[in-house]
């Protein structure tokens, strides 16, 4: 509110009152991302999906309070997204019935009600685009102190002895207490890369190839709020290689081929379709990587967790196998059964495959970009998306779609928003992770 007197002009802000409070934007972005470890495929979200989802719901009313001061610009890929996931549900639900398991119907709507309750908390935060800003913004944070910190580990492990400055002990997804070291890196195993063994990073997943998904989401997440340092792209990376997560190190460096030469970037012309024509060696080069490279390639996994790729491998096949014989799912048998979205088809149905994938990627063609502005949501929806398919399972994993939809909101922003500083960390801090303010505005 503005109030003038002759050539004097006096902002005057709104102050909240007992029924319309005055609610920062770091209140509704800091109750989503405290939800990040508690909800699926979280550390703890096995165990505390339900507190998670109380996280989310609450940041959901911080974010309606701040409506009375603070307007809101809903994206409308967001809700397509809600829509879509929605319907997914709705037939998990549906389905349970169909096959008649009392079990399974509990499970299905409980996790219905605790992934639509966290994702209709997590729409509500980001329809505010300075809420959505901070929500990005604080998770690759997150990512870059994780990876941080497993580079502090790993090096303490060399000079000082593996498996030293352990902390304490942390119960990780399903398979129990899992060490904790200094400083705060969680892992659930070591392995060994060129003879010198190294921890396995876990970090905000409840397994390792969870949070190598989160990291390569963040590495393109990362450009959508102006964060375009390479100090930040340098942990990002560490984060990742730190899972040794060979579906997680496949995915990032072919959909980052794809991204750096397929995806259009406006107009026609003879460079562009040079670098279209050298993306289809590129994207080659990648696949070649991610069967070859030491350690990450799957060859390597080959050698080193052979049950696991076969038991993924014989489960995947009976979802192949399930499109012709039974698409509508049923009872798996395999040891994996609906470990991801192919192997689902003979668990959760082809129609609940069919939803989940076109709320990850439909709604993409709705996300408007503003101009002059590169938008980041194709490249993490592709990183979400090739990860459901090949590895990680769909079903409750509640994270995976807040992500995606955080991902599009991004993509709703300004340039100018995009490279506003925050409040939370200093000036100087905020341009060594990249952020240029425009010229002119204000110190």
């Amino acid at each position: 509110m503005t109030i003038s007197s002759g050539a004097r002009a006096t902002v005057v802000g709104r102050r909240g009152t007992a029924t319309t409070p005055r609610v920062p934007a770091a209140v509704p972005a800091g109750l989503l991302l405290a939800s990040l470890p508690f909800l699926r495929p979280g550390t703890f979200g096995e165990y505390t999906a339900l507190p998670g989802c109380g996280l989310a719901l609450a940041a959901g009313v911080a974010a309606m309070l701040r409506r009375e001061h603070a307007p809101t610009r809903p994206a409308r890929a967001v809700s397509a997204l809600l829509a879509l996931v929605v319907a997914a549900y709705v037939w998990l639900v549906l389905h349970s019935v169909w096959v008649d398991d009392l079990l399974r119907i509990r499970s299905q709507f409980q996790d219905f009600v605790l992934t639509v309750g966290s994702l209709v908390g997590a729409v509500l935060v980001l329809s505010d685009p300075r809420a959505r800003l901070a929500v990005a913004r604080g998770f690759v944070v997150v990512l870059c102190l994780i990876g941080a910190s497993w580079l502090v580990t790993a090096l303490w492990w060399a000079v000082v002895g593996v498996g030293t400055g352990q902390l304490g002990m942390i119960p990780v997804g399903t398979v129990g207490p899992q060490p904790v070291y200094l400083p705060f890196t969680i892992s659930y195993s070591t392995s060994a890369v060129f003879g010198t063994d190294v921890p396995r990073l876990t970090g905000i997943g409840r397994e390792s190839g969870w949070m190598a998904m989160y990291c390569a989401a963040g590495w393109f997440l990362s450009e959508a709020v102006g964060y375009r340092s390479w100090l930040v792209k340098g942990l990002i990376l560490a984060g990742l290689v730190g899972t040794l997560s060979t579906a997680g190190f496949g995915v990032f460096i072919v959909v980052l081929a794809v991204e750096a030469f397929l995806m259009p970037r406006g107009g026609i012309g003879l460079g562009g379709f040079v670098r279209q024509i050298g993306g289809l060696g590129a994207i080659g080069g990648a696949a070649w990587v991610a069967l070859y490279a030491p350690v990450l390639g799957l060859q390597a996994k080959q050698t080193s967790n052979e049950t696991s790729l076969d038991e993924r491998s014989d489960a995947t096949a009976a979802g192949v196998r399930a499109i012709t014989s039974k698409p509508f799912g049923g009872q798996g048998t395999e040891k994996q059964a609906g470990i991801n979205l192919i192997s689902d088809i003979a668990v959760n149905g082809l129609p609940f495959v069919l939803l989940v994938t076109a709320a990850l990627l439909v709604p993409l063609l709705l996300v408007r970009p503003a101009p002059g502005t590169r938008g980041r949501a194709a490249p993490v929806a592709f990183v979400v998306f090739a990860t459901l398919l090949l590895s990680q399972p769909a079903a409750a994993s509640t994270w995976v779609f807040i992500l995606v939809a955080l991902a599009l909101a991004c993509d709703d922003l300004t340039d100018a928003e995009r490279r506003a500083p925050g409040h939370l960390l200093p000036r100087r801090l905020q341009r060594r992770l990249g952020i240029r303010e425009p010229s002119g505005a204000a110190s």
